[in-house]
């Protein structure tokens, strides 16, 4: 079995799971964007990128109110596609402060409805996403508790 069918196992017991999220994690260049595409390629999954989920409906919302609204505003956009595995890129996009977006619930809350899949940014530290942005103005921390993690290698 090669690295991309080993993934699309991993997304398919991802179904049946409580919470339906998969973070592909890997060193920078190590293909995680790469399998993502190839599988969404061969299953015929929707690709999706980050950037699409933030509307100027999303970013009229007064910001402490952001946070209550973004699963439910990101998942009126992946209704209008027709597929029940969601591939997200970019997720970086939706770390920035004034969006206001507690990943980790973000993406718990779309898995209610789809199996979310994304290549983190970042690395894992003791049970915990890590994601640091160079300039040091973000540093995000998140609990995989829940999430099916797959690494490439």
């Amino acid at each position: 079995m090669n690295q991309v069918e080993e993934f699309e196992k991993v997304v398919e017991e991802a179904k049946n799971k409580p919470v339906k999220v998969v973070v592909v994690t890997g060193k920078p260049g190590s293909g995680k964007s790469k399998v993502l595409r190839e599988a969404a390629a061969d299953k015929k999954w929707d690709y999706i990128d980050c950037r699409l989920l933030i509307t100027e409906q999303f970013l009229e919302i007064p910001p402490a109110e952001r946070k209550d609204k973004a699963a439910e505003m990101m998942g009126e956009i992946l209704d209008t596609y027709n597929t029940d595995v969601v591939l997200l890129d970019r997720l970086q996009t939706l770390f920035v402060p004034v969006f206001h977006i507690d990943i980790a619930e973000l993406l718990a809350k779309l898995s209610e409805k789809y199996v979310i899949v994304t290549a983190w940014p970042g690395y894992m530290e003791d049970g915990k996403l890590c994601y640091d942005k160079f300039d040091g103005t973000e540093s995000i921390r998140i609990s995989a508790e829940g999430f099916t993690l797959w690494n490439v290698d």
